[in-house]
C-alpha cells in the first residue's frame, strides 16, 4: 500500500513539474525568413520585421540565424553586427574557412522591442585579401554573405487576460498566431438568407484586409454545424437573423422590440471559446452592423461587450483620398556602410493601373562629406532595373536634389519596388578599414514625393484581377450568385474568393450584395457578376454556358474541349475553372465564372484565386486547374483589334523617309487639278 501511494506521489510531482515547465514555455510563433537573402559587398545589411500583438505578454525573442560567409574572408576585421529598431545589441566575427552553413542563437533584449511592428537589422563587413595578401582594391564578388531562409525569428509569449470587450475580440479576431493557427472564423446557417451571407461576406472581407499571416492563411468561413471549422475557433463571429439562432443562443439575447430596427452585438462564452453574436430581425440593420464589423477604427473603441447598431447608422470608413503624390517617408530614412547600400519602398498600385510619362520622382536628401566624389554617386531602381544615377557633390552634401523621370520603355502595372541606392567611395580607403565615426551616411528627406502619373487598363484579365470587382479600394457593384441550395463547398470557395478579395479592400465602402441564383432579377444585370456553380445548380450560369471559354457538354457533366486545348471526357469531369468575361447582360460589366461539375471541383477552380502565390501563376481570362495542381491558362479574348485599324499608322511609322516625298506629291497634284481647272474655264469662255 505504501509503494502504491509513494509511486502516486511521484507520478503526481512529475505531472506537476511538467505543467509548469508548460506554463514557463508559453507559446511560441515563429517568424521564417521564407527566401534567402544574398548579400554582397564589403558593407551589406539585410532588413526583417515582425509583430508583436497588442494582446501577446513577450517573455523573450530569439533569432536563429543560419548563414554561410565567404571561404576568403579575413576572419580578423569581418564581422556581423545586429540592431533591433536600431539599436545595437551584438557583434561577433564569422569564420569562413570551415565551410558549410553555420547557425547561431541570439537573444534579443526584450527593453528594446514594442508593440506592433520591430525590425531586426543584419550588417555585415566581409572583407577579403588577394593572394599577395594584400586588402582588396573594390568590391569583388568573394565578398559574400548568404543567409539562408532557415533562418527564423522565436517569439515567446503568454496571451493577457481577456477583457471580455468587443475591441478585444476584434484585435485577437486577426491576430497573426490567431490566423495562422485558424483559431477563428465567421459562420452561419447553411440555408442563411441573402442578407445573411451580405453581412458575413462584407465582415470577412474587412477582416482578411488585416489579414497580416502569410499568404496562404485564410479565415475559416462556415456554417455553426461546419464541424472542425467551429470544434477548432476560439474566437467565432457568428451572423444570423435571430429568428434562425440557435435556443441556446436566444436565451442570451432577450426577444427585444429594438430587434425591429437595431441589429445587437454581443459577446458570449460558451467555455474558452468567445462568440460575438450579431443579430437582428432588420435585414438592414444586420448588414450595417456587419459593415460596421469592417471598420476597424470603430470597432476598436468598443470597450463593451454588447453594442446596438441602427439600420441607418453611419458606420462607413472614410475613403482613402487617392493622391497622385506618394510621400515615400514620413520622417526620413537613413542609410549607412561603405559601397553600396539601399533604401527600399514599396509603392502600391491596383493590379489594372500601369505608371505612365509624366511619372517624376522629387528625391531631397544629404549625405556624408567625407567622400570620393568622383566615384560616389545615387542610383534609383524600379523593380530592380536603373532609371537614372547622378554623382553626389561637395556643395550639394547638405541639402541635394535629384528629379528623375520614369522612362518611357519602363512597362510597370500593380505594385512595385522603388529603391534609392548609394555608392559611397571613401578616399585613400582601398582596405575598407573605418572607425564608425567615419563610416559615410546618407539621409532621405520626408520632403521626397513621387508624383505617380497612371492609365487604368480595362481588358478583364486576370493579370488585372480583382478589377473590376473591386476599385479604388472598394468593392464596386459587386454581385455574388450563388446556386439556391449551398453545401460546405460553397462555403469554401468564398472563403478562398473573399480571402484574396479581402486583401485589396481599404474599408468597408462600396457595394456588395449576395442572392441565390432563383432571386436574380433585371435589377441586377447591371452590376458586376461572381457566379459559383455549375449550369446544373446555378441558373444565371446556366444561361451563360454558351458564353463560357471553356464550355460543359450539354448534360453538364465535363468540361469540353476547344481551340485552345482537347480535354477528354474523364479528364474534363475533375477539373475547377475560373472564366473572366463580359458580362452576358451588360457588356460595360465583369462575369467571372468560378466553375466545375460538381462543388468540390468548383472549389478547386476558386483555389486560382483564393492567394497571391496561385494568382501569379493565373493568366489571361479563361484557366482551369486538375486536382494535381496542374494550371492551364489561355487568352480567348483578342487583343482590342486596333492592328487593323492602325495599319496606315504603322506604315507611316514604319517608312517615315516617304512622308516629305508624299506630302510634296500630293501638293504637286492639287496644283495640277487646279491649273487644269482654269484651262478648262479659260477656253470654254472663248
Amino acid at each position: 500500500m505504501k509503494k502504491w501511494l509513494a509511486g502516486l506521489f511521484l507520478i503526481g510531482i512529475f505531472l506537476f513539474a511538467v505543467r509548469i515547465e508548460a506554463e514557463a514555455a508559453g507559446n511560441t510563433y515563429s517568424f521564417p525568413f521564407d527566401s534567402d537573402r544574398e548579400a554582397q559587398g564589403k558593407f551589406t545589411t539585410t532588413k526583417e520585421s515582425f509583430t508583436l500583438e497588442d494582446y501577446w505578454q513577450t517573455n523573450s525573442v530569439k533569432l536563429k540565424l543560419v548563414y554561410r560567409v565567404s571561404p576568403l574572408l579575413e576572419q580578423e576585421v569581418s564581422s556581423l553586427t545586429f540592431r533591433i529598431n536600431g539599436v545595437f545589441f551584438h557583434s561577433f566575427r564569422p569564420d569562413g574557412k570551415t565551410g558549410g552553413a553555420k547557425q547561431l542563437e541570439l537573444e534579443v533584449p526584450k527593453e528594446k522591442l514594442k508593440k506592433g511592428e520591430n525590425v531586426l537589422t543584419i550588417e555585415g563587413f566581409v572583407y577579403s585579401t588577394r593572394t599577395d595578401d594584400r586588402c582588396t582594391i573594390d568590391e569583388t564578388p568573394a565578398n559574400w554573405l548568404h543567409i539562408d531562409k532557415a533562418t527564423s525569428i522565436e517569439v515567446n509569449y503568454d496571451e493577457k487576460p481577456f477583457s471580455a470587450t468587443i475591441a478585444d475580440f476584434n484585435k485577437r479576431f486577426t491576430g497573426i498566431d490567431t490566423i495562422s493557427k485558424k483559431m477563428s472564423g465567421v459562420f452561419t446557417r447553411a440555408k442563411s438568407s441573402n442578407a445573411e451571407m451580405t453581412a458575413g461576406l462584407r465582415a470577412l472581407a474587412s477582416f482578411s484586409s488585416r489579414n497580416n499571416a502569410t499568404d496562404s492563411s485564410s479565415i475559416p468561413f462556415s456554417t455553426v454545424s461546419g464541424g472542425d471549422k467551429w470544434d477548432r475557433s476560439r474566437y467565432r463571429l457568428l451572423l444570423a437573423d435571430y429568428s434562425h439562432l440557435q435556443a441556446k443562443w436566444k436565451q442570451q439575447i432577450p426577444d427585444d422590440k429594438h430587434l425591429k430596427k437595431e441589429a445587437l452585438m454581443k459577446l458570449v462564452q460558451e467555455g474558452d471559446k468567445q462568440v460575438l453574436i450579431v443579430t437582428s430581425k432588420n435585414k438592414k440593420a444586420l448588414e450595417t452592423a456587419g459593415r460596421l464589423l469592417g471598420n476597424e477604427e470603430l470597432t476598436n473603441q468598443l470597450m463593451v461587450s454588447e453594442k446596438w447598431v441602427g439600420e441607418d447608422e453611419n458606420v462607413t470608413t472614410r475613403k482613402e483620398n487617392l493622391s497622385k503624390e506618394v510621400k515615400l517617408t514620413e520622417s526620413g530614412d537613413r542609410v549607412k556602410g561603405t559601397g553600396h547600400v539601399e533604401q527600399d519602398y514599396f509603392v502600391k498600385l491596383a493590379p489594372n493601373q500601369s505608371i505612365t510619362n509624366g511619372t517624376k520622382l522629387d528625391l531631397h536628401f544629404r549625405y556624408a562629406e567625407n567622400l570620393d566624389f568622383k566615384h560616389s554617386l545615387v542610383t534609383v531602381l524600379i523593380n530592380g532595373k536603373p532609371i537614372a544615377s547622378k554623382k553626389l557633390s561637395e556643395k550639394e552634401a547638405n541639402g541635394d536634389h535629384f528629379s528623375v523621370r520614369v522612362p518611357k520603355d519602363l512597362k510597370v502595372a500593380g505594385n512595385f519596388n522603388l529603391t534609392v541606392a548609394f555608392d559611397f567611395i571613401l578616399e585613400d580607403n582601398e582596405c575598407g578599414f573605418t572607425a564608425d565615426s567615419e563610416i559615410p551616411w546618407g539621409f532621405i528627406t520626408s520632403d521626397t514625393r513621387l508624383n505617380l502619373q497612371t492609365d487604368e487598363q480595362e481588358d478583364l484579365l486576370f493579370s488585372h484581377y480583382p478589377y473590376p470587382f473591386i476599385q479604388d479600394g472598394e468593392f464596386d457593384h459587386t454581385l455574388i450568385v450563388l446556386r439556391d441550395q449551398l453545401s460546405e463547398h460553397e462555403f469554401g470557395t468564398l472563403e478562398n474568393l473573399f480571402h484574396l478579395l479581402g486583401s485589396s479592400v481599404t474599408g468597408n465602402g462600396g457595394a456588395l450584395e449576395v442572392i441565390r441564383s432563383k432571386d436574380f432579377s433585371v435589377k441586377d444585370e447591371n452590376k458586376n457578376l461572381i457566379v459559383i456553380g455549375n449550369k446544373k445548380q446555378n441558373q444565371v450560369m446556366a444561361k451563360a454556358s454558351s458564353d463560357l471559354y471553356f464550355a460543359y457538354n450539354k448534360q453538364g457533366n465535363y468540361f469540353v474541349s476547344n481551340e485552345k486545348m482537347k480535354i477528354d471526357p474523364s479528364y474534363g469531369e475533375k477539373l475547377g475553372s475560373v472564366q473572366l468575361l463580359p458580362s452576358i447582360y451588360n457588356k460595360k460589366r465583369a462575369f467571372l465564372a468560378v466553375t466545375g461539375p460538381t462543388p468540390e471541383m468548383t472549389e478547386l477552380g476558386s483555389n486560382l484565386l483564393g492567394s497571391n502565390e496561385f494568382l501569379s501563376k493565373t493568366y489571361g481570362d479563361g484557366v482551369l486547374i486538375d486536382q494535381d495542381e496542374n494550371i492551364h491558362s489561355y487568352r480567348f479574348k483578342k487583343v482590342a483589334a486596333s492592328g487593323e485599324t492602325s495599319k496606315i499608322g504603322d506604315m507611316l511609322q514604319v517608312n517615315r523617309a516617304v512622308i516629305p516625298f508624299g506630302v510634296v506629291a500630293l501638293l504637286l497634284l492639287v496644283l495640277l487639278v487646279v491649273a487644269t481647272i482654269f484651262l478648262v474655264r479659260k477656253y470654254r469662255n472663248k
